[in-house]
């Protein structure tokens, strides 16, 4: 507003001056208001609020400013229509004015203060040649995301741009700058994302009494084999005497992995030792649902019946604050990747304020073109799951979570709107923490590695399948809920076994 009045302020001693043309001493006093005041507007805006001083606006404002007096002018000899006229002018400009200011977009929440955006060059030009912006306004750069394959990809192309904290009040500009300068594709934000903490459900579940075949002490507990019908697919597999082809990877990418629990540890494989950890026990949960060892007498089973069908790692994006990034989260898919992972199972993500998301939907193509399959938490906000990332965005599988009694879960976002929903038990699951231990957890996070674990049990005896075949699989043998459109089918791992053993 202050920087608004001393333009206003230039243009009326301006008129005026013109208007006064016969008054010497009214002019050299109008001419000196008018060179403080424009002064003062130029010097403020670039240092308050540089989003309204761009190369463009700027000179609207200058041809607005001495075009428009000049126009006046031609009026000078009748006062009362300059003062008509010059009040349109300033009332018609204030009134635009306030209407632009109103849509310069409000600077991003949750920026991740190391690196705020991503630029993707455009080919043939090299990030030397941004150097006049980059350098004006202090940004550090580095490469965005490590891949192995960059032929496949345009990864390699993004940088992340670090920008001052004491230039983060000109960060429209910095945008708008970095746009205009026709050496870029893309530009989007890098946010931070919280782990969604399990939902506050009573620990109290369902006892199961079906004979699954198998020897884990505590099957009981788990009321979502039950709903799956998992006896009957652990039968069918017996039955037909089903053999791997080979040992599918389901890597967890979450919070870390406790490598060295005792119904884990003949399952896991190692990707980096800082990852073989877990302080939050998120992630341990996570994979004791995808991947426990089944019939070994201890704890819990997975959806694998016995060795050779899969192996599990651990991708590590969040600290111990329970924080991550974009970026870290993407650069975590590429290294799954890498390591040959058939399954990404991430029951992370969160709303953003950048629709675009192109880095992520680069690298779930990166994903997919290595052999993987993305299983996605649905989230625990209660709205529309089309609304999160990644679980919004297209080539995923997004997964919903049910209760006991197959509604959609208190806490879970739907799915009719997102490209591939699925749905699995996620209320009171009983699964794998840190130190031998075991607990109920509930969430959409505990019900993605049910489906990560199927997919990975269908991947390890039909390897080739991709994305889209394994969705339309699970949909045509799923079960029918009771809020189908919310959820989604209910996964039935014996009917997808089925169907591909014909």
């Amino acid at each position: 507003m202050f920087i608004l009045l001393l333009y206003i302020a230039s243009f009326t001693s301006l008129a005026g001056w013109f208007l006064y043309k016969d008054d010497e001493t009214k002019r050299r006093v109008l001419g000196s208001i008018f060179l403080l005041s424009f002064l003062g507007y130029t010097s403020s805006a670039l240092i308050f609020s540089p989003a309204l001083t761009s190369t463009k606006s700027y000179l609207i404002n200058l041809l607005f400013l001495f075009g428009g007096n000049l126009i006046l002018n031609t009026f000078s000899n009748n006062k009362i229509v300059f003062g008509a006229m010059l009040l349109v002018a300033i009332s018609g400009y204030y009134y635009l004015n306030q209407q632009d200011t109103e849509h310069i977009a409000p600077v991003p929440k949750n920026l991740d203060p190391r690196g705020e955006l991503f630029l993707k060059l455009s080919e043939g030009y090299q990030l030397a040649e941004l150097s006049d912006v980059l350098g004006r306004y202090e940004l550090k750069t580095q490469r965005a995301f490590v891949v192995e394959d960059s032929e496949i990809t345009e990864l390699d192309d993004y940088y992340v741009i670090d920008i001052p904290e004491d230039k983060m009040n000109r960060y429209n500009q910095i945008v708008q700058d970095v746009r205009n300068s026709g050496l870029i594709d893309h530009l989007e934000t890098n946010e931070q994302i919280q782990l969604d903490k399990p939902q506050n459900e009573q620990p109290v579940a369902p006892t199961v009494s079906k004979d699954f075949g198998i020897n884990d002490p505590e099957l009981d507990k788990l009321w979502g084999f039950e709903a799956m019908e998992v006896n009957l697919f652990y039968k069918f597999l017996k039955e037909k005497k089903a053999k791997p082809i080979r040992r599918a990877k389901i890597a967890i990418i979450d919070t870390g992995v406790d490598s060295k629990h005792e119904d884990l540890s003949a399952n896991y494989v190692s990707t980096r030792t800082e990852y073989d950890t877990d302080l939050q026990g998120h992630g341990t949960h996570c994979a004791g649902i995808a991947a426990a060892v089944s019939n070994n007498n201890r704890g819990i089973a997975s959806l694998a019946i016995a060795e050779g069908f899969v192996e599990v790692t651990s991708i590590k994006v969040f600290g111990s604050s329970g924080r991550t990034t974009q970026r870290t989260i993407i650069n975590g898919m590429l290294l799954a990747a890498d390591q040959g992972a058939d399954v990404l199972s991430m029951s992370l993500g969160g709303p953003s304020s950048d629709q675009s998301q192109l880095a992520y939907r680069e690298t779930i193509d990166y994903v997919n073109a290595k052999g993987g399959i993305v299983i996605v938490a649905a989230g625990n906000e209660r709205t529309d799951a089309k609304k999160r990332v990644p679980a919004g965005l297209e080539g995923v599988i997004t997964v919903s979570a049910i209760d006991e009694k197959r509604n959609l879960a208190s806490f879970s976002n739907y799915i009719q709107h997102v490209d591939m929903g699925i749905a699995a038990p996620g209320v009171r699951i009983y699964s794998t923490v840190p130190n031998n231990s075991y607990k109920y957890f509930s969430g959409t996070s505990m019900a993605t590695p049910y489906v990560a674990g199927l997919v990975g049990v269908v991947k390890s005896m039909k390897p080739n399948l991709g994305t889209k075949e394994v969705y339309e699989l699970l949909q045509a043998t799923g079960k029918d809920t009771k809020q189908p459109l919310k959820t989604g089918k209910l996964i039935h791992p014996l009917g997808i076994m089925q169907e591909i053993l014909k």
